[in-house]
C-alpha cells in the first residue's frame, strides 16, 4: 500500500471510526488536562442490555485482560460508586462483567 500502510490502516482513515475515535482522543485529552476537579473516564466494553448482575471487574488499561461485555445497569452501578468512593479519581479504569 502507499506510504507503506496496512490495509487495514487505509480501511480505518476512510471510515466514519477514524472522525468518532479522533473525538474520543480530543474528549479524553481535554478531561486529562483539566485541573481543580475530580475526574473518571469509565471506558466500557460491549454494552448490553440486561439487568444488574454484578460482579464487574475494573482495572486500567494493559493491567488484566478485560472481558467481552458489561450491562449497561451494572455500568451505571459502577459510576454510581465512582462517585461515593475515590478509587478511580483521576484514572480511565475498563470496566467488564465478570459474567461474560
Amino acid at each position: 500500500m502507499p506510504g507503506g500502510e496496512s490495509l487495514r490502516e487505509v480501511r480505518f482513515k476512510l471510515s466514519n471510526i477514524k472522525a468518532g475515535f479522533e473525538d474520543h482522543t480530543a474528549l479524553d485529552q481535554a478531561v486529562r488536562a483539566s485541573s481543580g476537579i475530580d475526574w473518571t473516564l469509565a471506558r466500557a466494553v460491549a454494552l448490553t442490555d440486561k439487568p444488574l448482575s454484578g460482579p464487574l471487574r475494573a482495572a486500567e488499561a494493559g493491567t488484566e485482560k478485560p472481558g467481552a461485555r458489561i450491562n449497561r445497569a451494572d455500568l451505571a452501578h459502577f459510576l454510581v460508586q465512582t462517585v461515593e468512593d475515590d478509587t478511580w479519581i483521576r484514572k480511565a479504569p475498563l470496566v467488564w462483567s465478570t459474567r461474560g
